[in-house]
């Protein structure tokens, strides 16, 4: 018998600022320029927790893609 092949956790829905410029490779001051300027929407959670979905993270990406140019 084999063992079953370990569980990957599931990809959390939303992230914090710090996690976003990781996954980005850029800083902090970038992602929040980024939510600044409304190109990176997010959400407030309490008083002061700024969080973005995954999904917005991921469609930015995607729209950082049709937009530049291909060579």
């Amino acid at each position: 018998m084999t063992a079953p092949a370990p569980a990957t956790p599931p990809q959390r829905l939303l992230l914090s600022v710090a996690e976003v410029a990781a996954e980005l490779g850029c800083g902090r001051d970038t992602v929040y320029a980024l939510l600044s300027s409304g190109a990176l929407p997010s959400v407030k959670l309490g008083g002061r927790l700024r969080r973005i979905r995954r999904t917005d993270l991921t469609s930015y990406v995607n729209s950082l893609a049709e937009s530049s140019p291909t060579r």
